[in-house]
């Protein structure tokens, strides 16, 4: 699949501010600092659309990118990050879970998992969440120009079927994309929606 434009189309805080369009998502999801805005950016082929910030736990919002006109991209709030006020944290978890367990245009959850540290408690903690509620998902392996050779092969060889990516060299960006392009074609194979 090839993306040939992208646009942030707006940010929510609560779920009556989602588009209603119903337009396939795919969710970001991962711990703070695992290279979410960095990966976006590269797989939308854009620098600063989504944006970045050296301090963790920037993005609050569930952001919203709107990708060929055909399908989003959402960015939602890192976890793991203790720097908020317990009561801003407990605030992020719960609009988390309400869009995971109420959206239906969800296709996917990327799960992003530090390719360097592998799944952490919090990480652990997402994927049973995800599981109770049978969310789809698919793990995703960032920042692989970070870890050597042979563990990046040694990733790739336990998750066959997962993304192993890196923002700044791109690796893994094909794969990530012919696996957006899959979701899309099963969608249009249900829907019997051709165009």
């Amino acid at each position: 699949m090839i993306i040939k434009d992208s646009k942030f189309i707006k940010s929510a805080s609560s779920l009556k501010d989602l588009p209603d369009d119903g337009l396939p998502e795919f969710a970001f999801i991962g711990r703070s600092n695992v290279g979410k805005s960095s990966l976006m950016n590269m797989l939308l082929g854009r620098k600063n659309l989504v944006k970045t910030s050296k301090k963790p736990g920037k993005t609050v919002l569930l952001n919203y990118f709107l990708v060929n006109d055909h399908f989003y991209f959402v960015d939602l709030p890192g976890y793991g990050f203790a720097a908020r006020s317990k009561t801003a944290r407990e605030a992020w978890r719960r609009l988390i879970e309400m869009y995971l367990v109420n959206r239906s245009e969800i296709k996917d959850v990327f799960l992003l998992i530090d390719s360097r540290h592998g799944v952490l408690a919090n990480d652990e903690e997402m994927i049973q969440f995800l599981d109770h509620h049978r969310i789809n998902f698919t793990p995703v392996f960032t920042k692989v120009d970070k870890i050597s050779r042979n563990m990046a092969r040694m990733i790739k060889d336990k998750n066959p079927e997962c993304p192993v990516v890196s923002a700044i060299t791109g690796v893994g960006k094909d794969q990530f994309l012919s696996l957006v392009g899959s979701h899309l074609e099963k969608d249009l194979q249900l829907t019997g929606d051709h165009k």
